[in-house]
């Protein structure tokens, strides 16, 4: 048996709401905040496996930066670190939240930099 649920949200919830609606591409409002709720319930027990690999990639680099030339850095390992603390969040997060950084982000192209490395 369905249930309606009444939920009322003040303005500036309203206008977050219909921001993160527009960019999820999800059809209705009402669908995007159910897909928004029930995949943060979601445990991802294999994306935390995939972030603690990357956590020990992304310390070793650390790591490395580190012992560089008495810290004046290496760019690319910069940006390296923070391709991969990036790929790490994205992983971590529910679907629409994944596709709403989508829009700002080429993921593919962020994952093909850090296969490249």
């Amino acid at each position: 048996m369905a249930s309606i649920v009444s939920i009322k949200f003040n303005d500036e919830e309203a206008e977050v709401l219909l921001r993160a609606h527009a960019a999820s591409g999800t059809a209705g409002v009402s669908s995007h905040i159910k897909q928004v709720y029930f995949d943060a319930l979601k445990l991802n027990v294999g994306v935390l496996q995939d972030i603690r690999s990357d956590l020990d990639r992304i310390g070793g680099g650390i790591e490395r930066l580190r012992e560089s030339e008495r810290g004046q850095g290496d760019p690319e390992m910069l940006l390296s670190i923070l391709c991969g603390l990036y790929v790490m969040v994205r992983k971590s997060v529910g679907e629409s939240i994944r596709a709403q950084a989508d829009t700002a982000l080429d993921f593919k192209a962020i994952e093909s930099y850090l296969k490249g490395r």
